[in-house]
């Protein structure tokens, strides 16, 4: 559901250059479980299925009923005059624009809730990543997903502990 969010990707450099360069001294957070799995990233799930699930419903059976139409006329079409089946194509083609328009439109409104519920996420776990950093010496935290990186240790995981003290801050 929240995908589409580059949360962010920032090197803490808390330790003189030398200790940095040792990989004991650099961990990886994947933003992307901590907005899917943490209290707070299923806070704003709830929400937004809330929100737009009935919608959600709504076009989908729209959906729905734009294809059984389709299917009608393609089964009718050897039954119909030609302006029948211009007429007919003609009637879905403007269901399936006003169904584009409106989808839409609700597509964007999704994003835009998405984007400010990330944010009330990425903040506290920006605080919880820099901590933890601190108490375990961490020179360097990057972003799992946006860091570019062709190979980790999973030892450098620090998703779960971020979820965790982020967690106990949701209660």
């Amino acid at each position: 559901m929240m995908r589409r969010f580059a949360l962010f990707a920032a090197a803490l450099t808390l330790a003189t250059p030398g200790l940095a360069a040792d990989a004991a001294n650099i961990g990886y957070v994947d933003m992307q479980q901590v907005l899917e799995k943490s209290k707070l990233g299923q806070r704003a799930q709830e929400t937004l299925k809330a929100k737009y699930g009935p919608r959600s419903e709504e076009f989908a059976k729209q959906e729905q009923g734009i294809r059984a139409q389709q299917q009608t006329l393609e089964r009718d079409k050897p039954l119909m005059s030609k302006d029948q089946i211009k007429k007919k194509e003609e009637e879905i083609k403007k269901q399936i624009e006003t169904f584009q328009k409106e989808a839409g439109g609700i597509q964007q409104e999704v994003a835009k809730e998405q984007q400010k519920l990330a944010q009330a996420i990425v903040g506290p776990a920006t605080e919880v990543v820099q901590a933890l950093s601190k108490e375990k010496k961490i020179g360097a935290v990057f972003e799992r997903q946006q860091a570019g990186l062709l190979y980790i240790d999973g030892s450098l995981d620090l998703t779960k502990e971020v979820i965790k003290r982020l967690d106990e801050r949701a209660k």
